[in-house]
């Protein structure tokens, strides 16, 4: 069985004890002073048919752009720990990929993340409250391929109300979420209280 195999089965079948110990996304992803938050992790997937505009297995993701607010940055793969935390990218302008979670173009939603700030300044994602409806959110892939999708809507939601349902549910096509830090910051934490996310859908 070849590496990428077993990661797959692993991304695959998230058992739900394993999922509910998984503090997945952002922490400390958003500020160099900033604790971050966590957000639970995917629930279970099973695989379904393939159709439509739907990668039955895709490559990694390498970079993510979105011309329309100027992002344009190197992905990285984010691995849980043996805690069951996905840390958070380690460089404040790269962006970092649920690898547990389905590639960006296969059926399911793709995850990726990053900071929105640090203490020198913007970060990666710092643009991404400010996208607009059906901008297009490129994901190059380590194949060479592109995969392109449009923004669908924008929620921000308190770090301890995190929509798991809506960010990890079952789709019946390929779907993209990106996630950073946003709402106001809470001195005494030491963090942002919200997460503000994209959801998008693929067009191609």
């Amino acid at each position: 069985m070849t590496a990428a195999t077993q990661r797959r089965r692993r991304g695959r079948g998230v058992p739900a004890a394993a999922a509910s110990l998984l503090a997945v996304l952002l922490t400390a992803a958003c500020a160099a002073t900033a604790g971050g938050g966590t957000t639970p992790a995917a629930p279970h997937r099973s695989a379904h048919p393939t159709a439509g505009l739907i990668d039955t297995q895709a490559a990694d993701p390498i970079r993510i752009r979105v011309p329309s607010i100027g992002i344009d940055a190197p992905v990285d793969p984010l691995t849980v720990d043996a805690k069951g935390v996905l840390p958070a990218p380690t460089s404040f302008h790269r962006a970092g990929w649920w690898r547990a979670g389905p590639e960006p173009g296969e059926r399911g939603a793709a995850v990726i993340v990053g900071h929105v700030d640090s203490y020198r300044g913007p970060a990666v994602f710092f643009r991404l409250p400010t996208m607009r409806t059906a901008a297009k959110i490129l994901v190059d892939r380590a194949d060479g391929s592109t995969v392109v999708f449009a923004e669908q809507r924008i929620e921000r939601r308190p770090k301890d109300a995190f929509p798991t349902d809506s960010v990890y549910g079952r789709t019946a096509d390929a779907q993209l979420r990106l996630i950073t830090c946003g709402g106001r910051f809470d001195q005494v934490q030491r963090r942002y209280l919200d997460d503000v996310i994209v959801f998008a859908r693929r067009i191609r």
